[in-house]
């Protein structure tokens, strides 16, 4: 498939995704690592990695940290106008 990218900073960032979703404590590492390394080209999927930093921010308490990437998420997946992180950034706006 054209659409599917294996390398390391993408796996980081699916890692990190599954991590955030668990609620783990290592999800932070691994969402800030593939934010280092994230190529800006793929707007779609740094949407995604914003809602991840976002839920993870929100797992630990830091609602500061979680606003600023969750404007960022909504900004891109605007931008994109991906259906599915629009209401992914919604559901974590009614977390906030």
């Amino acid at each position: 498939m054209l659409s599917i990218f294996l390398n390391i900073g993408h796996l980081t960032r699916w890692r990190g995704n599954v991590l955030a979703k668990l609620g783990d404590a290592s999800a932070m590492e691994e969402l800030y690592a593939s934010l280092d390394s994230a190529d800006d080209s793929f707007v779609r999927a740094n949407s995604g990695l914003y809602c991840d930093l976002t839920q993870a921010h929100l797992a630990r308490g830091e609602l500061d940290d979680a606003r600023s990437h969750l404007q960022k998420a909504r900004l891109l997946a605007n931008r994109t106008g991906s259906v599915r992180f629009r209401l992914r950034v919604e559901l974590l706006t009614g977390r906030l």
